[in-house]
């Protein structure tokens, strides 16, 4: 016969209930928050990395403790329309604290070449995840 456990099964699934909402807590959070501040993909600039039609999860707190780095995909208000929302890749970060701005596809890009760099503390978030369409689904950087 087997030593009776200290602790019932009660127990022991209500322990393993709490660690895996204790994993899964902080990713349902990102995902809830990156809900709020999605982008849709309109133009050609960033191919081939993000097409026309795509729509982009947005962290909207991931420069809240840094700013944004060479290389990160983030969402920022059009400098010339604001109420436009352009996805870029930080291409650069100036001394004064701006970003440099630009496509992946040069040749299709409207960036810091055409309207100059834009201040850090004007990026909404970051581009991380694609959730349409559905056989493009996944992580972008």
């Amino acid at each position: 016969m087997a030593p009776a456990s200290r602790f019932g099964a009660g127990f022991r699934v209500g322990l393993i209930a709490s660690t895996f909402a204790l994993a899964v807590a902080p990713t349902a959070v990102r995902l809830f928050r990156s809900w709020q501040a999605r982008a849709a993909v309109t133009g050609e600039s960033m191919l081939p990395v993000l097409q026309p039609g795509d729509w982009l999860l947005v962290d909207p707190l991931a420069f809240r403790d840094r700013p944004p780095r060479a290389g990160e995909l983030v969402v920022v208000p059009d400098p010339r329309e604001p109420e436009r929302v352009l996805v870029k890749r930080v291409r650069s970060t100036l001394e004064n604290g701006r970003l440099e701005l630009a496509g992946d596809a040069a040749d299709q890009s409207t960036d810091s070449r055409t309207f100059g760099p834009v201040s850090a503390d004007d990026v909404r978030g970051r581009a991380w995840a694609r959730y349409w369409p559905p056989d493009r689904w996944g992580r972008v950087r």
